[in-house]
């Protein structure tokens, strides 16, 4: 079973770098260049998170001033939309921080073309532009985020940008890839604390890190290994399920659902953005 599982996950790395290089190949004809994220990078990377890893969507960020030239090069090379809901599409356009999923309608995979990392309406602005200029290229040619914006990365879209659906999944890429830096770097700790300065990110990065020790025994350096007042909900909402994927704690996913609107979006518009949702499926 498990020799089936690493076979499976190998093919399914295989097909998101494929995917990769058609994105690569359909940009190529307007000089669009762009970084891979999550799953695909950590596979083009040869990272250790990439281990047995699912790769779903293709993740890929491009500079801000070319995500429109990004959305028709991929309309033009067999990508079509997900959704076709004016109000999904205003929303995605002019508050997130990508463009509406597309897919593509002879592969029947899909692509989320980012151009920063958290949405627009966030709280926290990190620096997009810094994110594409310090990326670093790999072996198979794409480029990919460095290490310290890698581990900015993943910590934003564990506690800065969701309800920490995956949490313990996204807390492992976490744990690696900081474990395998810092290996190969002395330096890497401190890098990560004026990186995650830069993007607005420190708290989240430092309770990945405390996170990734409670949970999954890292080491930390002496000025990272302290305790946070609101750890151990984090804590409590990773374990928030039985074995069997079933919700055991459903007031403290609420909980935290409702948090992470209330981090992406400010108070009104909020309550404006749920009261067009609860609308739209009244009717």
């Amino acid at each position: 079973m498990f020799a089936d599982q690493r076979a499976a996950a190998a093919v399914a790395q295989q097909q998101a770098l494929w995917e990769a290089e058609m994105a690569r190949r359909a940009f190529a004809p307007v000089g669009i260049e762009f970084v891979l994220l999550k799953g695909a990078a950590y596979a083009a990377a040869g990272m250790a998170c990439a281990a047995g890893r699912q790769i779903g969507d293709l993740d890929i960020l491009v500079l801000a001033t070319d995500i429109r030239r990004a959305e028709n090069a991929l309309l033009n090379a067999g990508w079509e939309w997900v959704k076709s809901d004016p109000y999904d599409d205003f929303y995605y356009r002019e508050h997130m921080h990508e463009l509406p999923p597309l897919i593509h309608k002879s592969r029947d995979r899909m692509i989320d073309v980012h151009h920063t990392i958290l949405p627009l309406t966030h709280r926290i602005t990190p620096d997009a532009l810094a994110l594409v200029s310090d990326a670093v290229t790999g072996a198979g040619g794409f480029a990919v985020l460095n290490s310290v914006d890698m581990a900015c990365h993943c910590a934003a879209h564990m506690l800065a940008d969701g309800d920490l659906q995956g949490g313990l999944r996204n807390l492992w890429d976490f744990h690696l890839m900081t474990r395998d830096f810092a290996a190969t770097d002395p330096a890497f700790w401190e890098q990560l604390k004026r990186r995650a300065r830069l993007h607005g990110l420190q708290g989240a990065v430092q309770r990945a890190a405390r996170l990734s020790r409670d949970v999954y025994g890292a080491a930390l350096p002496e000025e990272w290994d302290g305790q946070g007042g609101k750890d151990r909900w984090f804590r409590q909402r990773l374990f928030a399920r039985d074995d069997w994927g079933r919700v055991t704690q459903p007031l403290l996913e609420q909980g935290f659902y409702i948090r992470s609107h209330w981090l992406r979006m400010p108070p009104k518009m909020l309550a404006q953005h749920l009261w067009t949702k609860w609308r739209k499926n009244r009717i």
